[in-house]
């Protein structure tokens, strides 16, 4: 093993592939039983493994093949590349090609096309899929740690050798190693640093709201067209199977994954192309969801669920009547944020549709939280963090009040005071100074200062 070559990782590693290998890391009994895999008792292999790392000076633990089963050395291999260690990856992925890269490639010679049919029959090309993972996650090393000659030769070794080969997704299908290595092939010829990660609509969802924040319209655009060249099929499917919204536990959600996270990057992907100025995309977009992905919901990890359809008629109203407010990711501390901005800039039209939409989204949760307490929580600050709603829904109606007290408009200003203290007082709002304060108490100094003007 070239020990230089652990020289070359610091901080080079950005994948978060943590799902990912934890997903690998749980193929199914199922597969495990199909393969029918014999197990392989290498004399030594694991002593021999470099120990010690001169370069460093330290002293470093064998490298631990495992059962040495293919499926336990790529799932070592993927966690290996998470944790940024190169010369475990090329550990890992060296002794699985040695061990089956033979039996993999009478498996490749067997067939004319990608083997289709049920799970167990893609399965029964045990060798052939894991090799050219093993393949495609060194080439991923490689390319992340910019060996480009490196990471080439990997990725053409997918194609060439084990281009049948399908790697399975526990979330319930197989991706194809030989299309994605072509994919990074082509982004390392453009000089594209687009990064899919483990190619999971979630991952491809969070990339694409990141890059939504970062103002970054064309990986925006990378990642909607990956998910939705991935899972739109899938995604039309749970569609077609709903009537109204999925209801009941969280799970039950959940399990229209595919719908869920296609209508929530078609939103990303619109509100990318309307914060650019390109409002006939934004549309067509926004009008994807309405039209073919209306019944998705997005998770918020606040704990509850939005409708990105929804959202994408008002965005569309928005937009027809000139208005344009940024709700951004609909969070109630994005709101309350926005609010105060409003306050600040002296815009009552802002400060009433930030606050309208928090009150509209949170404002029944709010109730709920109020409706469970009987005195100010006060335990911990996380105790009363979680009182999230009802903070944030009375911070918002009191920013409300003060806008209208502002612009002289005395009693819409005391009955938004006085909704604080009627319906949400309990309310805390944190100051970044480091303590929190009761809008419900301040409401009530404000409507005495209301009675003597």
């Amino acid at each position: 093993m070239r020990k230089w070559l652990s020289l070359l990782m610091v901080a080079v590693f950005g994948l978060g592939m943590n799902s990912f290998a934890e997903d690998q890391g749980a193929v199914s009994a199922a597969k495990m039983a199909s393969q029918s895999q014999p197990v392989p008792v290498p004399q030594g292999d694991a002593q021999a493994a470099d120990a010690v790392d001169a370069s460093a000076g330290s002293v470093k633990a064998p490298i631990d093949f495992g059962d040495y089963r293919s499926t336990t050395l790529v799932t070592k291999a993927w966690k290996a590349l998470n944790q940024h260690d190169i010369e475990s990856v090329l550990a890992y992925t060296n002794k699985c090609i040695s061990l089956y890269g033979a039996q993999a490639a009478k498996m490749q010679a067997s067939l004319k096309d990608y083997a289709t049919g049920s799970n167990d029959v893609i399965f029964k090309n045990w060798a052939l899929n894991d090799v050219a993972t093993a393949y495609y996650v060194q080439g991923e090393a490689y390319r992340t740690a910019n060996m480009k000659d490196e990471a080439k030769e990997a990725f053409n070794k997918v194609i060439k050798d084990y281009s049948f080969g399908q790697a399975w997704d526990t979330k319930g299908w197989f991706w194809k190693p030989a299309a994605a290595a072509q994919e990074k092939l082509d982004m390392i010829a453009s000089g594209s640093n687009i990064d899919f990660g483990d190619y999971t609509s979630a991952t491809l969802v969070n990339k694409a709201w990141d890059a939504l924040k970062a103002n970054d319209v064309k990986a925006v655009e990378a990642y909607t067209n990956k998910c939705v060249e991935l899972y739109g099929a899938k995604a039309k499917d749970m569609q077609a199977s709903l009537k109204d919204y999925a209801t009941g536990s969280n799970n039950d959600i959940f399990k229209n994954w595919a719908l869920n996270d296609v209508a929530t990057i078609y939103y990303v992907e619109a509100e990318a192309y309307r914060a650019a100025g390109m409002k006939d995309k934004a549309k067509d977009a926004y009008n994807q969801i309405i039209n073919t992905y209306s019944f998705g919901q997005a998770w918020d990890t606040k704990g509850w669920f939005w409708k990105p359809a929804e959202g994408a008629k008002e965005k569309i109203q928005m937009m027809a009547s000139g208005q344009n407010w940024d709700f951004g990711d609909y969070t109630s501390s994005t709101l309350v944020q926005k609010a105060w901005a409003a306050l600040a800039a002296n815009d009552v039209k802002g400060v009433e549709a930030y606050v309208n939409k928090a009150v509209d989204m949170y404002g029944g949760k709010a109730k709920d939280m109020q409706a469970a307490l009987k005195e100010y929580p006060w335990e911990s600050k996380d105790k009363i963090f979680s009182n999230w709603a009802l903070n944030d829904v009375g911070t918002a109606l009191f920013i409300l009040g003060e806008a209208y007290q502002n612009a002289g408009k005395k009693d819409q200003a005391t009955s938004t005071y006085k909704r604080v203290i009627n319906e949400f007082f309990y309310a805390q709002c944190w100051d970044p100074g480091g303590w929190f304060w009761k809008p419900a108490e301040a409401a009530q100094q404000k409507i005495g200062e209301l009675d003597n003007v």
